[in-house]
């Protein structure tokens, strides 16, 4: 019965530090491009691809401005280059955002998923 317990919080305490973020982005012609980003157990994964528990300062600021996602857009979407879907996933909620595949915000998300795509190539 002790092992059980254990064995429980351990599932719980596990999970309730785990997030997942899948960025979704068609350009105009049609090419699909989808990065997923996951924060498991202290351990940093890149499209399924382990980086381990930490990570350097550049690659580390990326990551967290990744996090923190795209701003929420109120007008609607009528977008001639492409649209994305932003979706952070943890145990208890949800957050989507959309928005054009343009702009200085979109360009700054994109170039921190490539510096962590870069550091990821390398380990």
């Amino acid at each position: 019965m002790k092992h059980l317990v254990g064995l429980i919080l351990f599932f719980i305490s596990s999970s309730a530090f785990a997030w997942e973020i899948s960025l979704d982005r068609t350009n105009h012609v049609g090419i699909r491009k989808i990065d997923i980003l996951k924060q498991e157990n202290g351990a940093y994964i890149f499209n399924g691809k382990d980086l381990g528990k930490t990570l350097p300062a550049k690659v580390l600021a990326a990551w967290k401005q990744i996090e923190k996602g795209p701003v929420k857009s109120s007008r609607l979407l009528q977008c001639e280059s492409g649209k994305f879907v932003f979706t952070k996933k943890d145990n208890k909620k949800s957050l989507r955002r959309e928005g054009c595949t343009e702009g200085d915000a979109y360009g700054q998300m994109i170039k921190n998923i490539e510096e962590v795509r870069t550091y990821s190539q390398g380990t």
